[in-house]
């Protein structure tokens, strides 16, 4: 029997224990993260604090829409702690379209015009043809990411556990594929995420992470060879344990 205390149990004590389990098995990937954001939360700090009076209408807009995406990161992480296994995902499909539009306001300053002068009028999946051209892979990551926004076989099953349907989000400790999926997938879109906002303010960064100068004012993309090469092996392997 549902009643309001069960959901509000869900909310608190339930939501509580299963970000504890989440914790000790994924404190190695959660440190990978925390240490990601913080710096670009502080790259965000200067741009938006220090900056401000050196940088453009547009990439001003930019800055701010970087940390709005870094906050719905956030919010990710914290309902994949909470048992969350589709809900992360539709967040991260906005992260993406997020810092796309951001990206596209440093592009072209006449798409941050044309948002200001109409808000409800911009097309903001537009700008994922704009950040195409940087990382090629956003738009069949973007793409993938509409299967857990749209309605589709992802959403038939609830969550289920071993005593009937389940309300809320569940952690099993001896099933965690799905989740390894999920927690991999979003720590790929952060580094997408660093690396175009490293690219919009790069005039700032002493010593690029993601970029280098092969000539004068063009840069080529040098991804963390080490993370690409954790998320993909770890997503293969909980893929093919499915």
């Amino acid at each position: 029997m549902v009643t309001k205390d069960t959901i509000l149990r869900q909310l608190s004590k339930t939501g509580n224990s299963i970000a504890d389990k989440f914790d000790e098995i994924y404190k190695s990937e959660i440190d990978v993260l925390a240490q990601e954001m913080a710096i670009s939360y502080e790259l965000l700090l200067k741009m938006i604090n220090e900056k401000s009076e050196e940088l453009s209408n547009n990439d001003f807009q930019s800055a701010l829409l970087y940390w709005t995406a870094l906050n719905s990161i956030l919010s990710a992480i914290d309902l994949l702690r909470r048992g969350y296994t589709k809900e992360p995902q539709m967040i991260m499909r906005n992260v993406l379209e997020i810092l796309a539009v951001a990206y596209g306001f440093h592009e072209n300053p006449n798409r941050y015009q044309n948002f200001m002068a109409n808000p409800k009028k911009f097309g903001a999946t537009r700008s994922i043809t704009i950040i195409k051209k940087v990382h090629p892979i956003i738009g069949q990551w973007y793409g993938m990411l509409s299967d857990f926004t749209h309605v589709s076989s992802l959403h038939i099953l609830p969550h289920k556990a071993d005593y009937g349907l389940c309300v809320g989000g569940i952690f099993d400790p001896e099933d965690q594929h799905i989740m390894n999926i999920n927690l991999m997938s979003i720590i790929g879109t952060l580094d997408v995420l660093n690396s175009v906002l490293e690219l919009t303010f790069l005039p700032y960064i002493s010593t690029p992470r993601f970029w280098k100068e092969t000539e004068p004012d063009t840069y080529t993309y040098h991804p963390n060879k080490q993370r690409v090469k954790l998320v993909m092996g770890s997503m293969g392997r909980s893929i093919n344990s499915l």
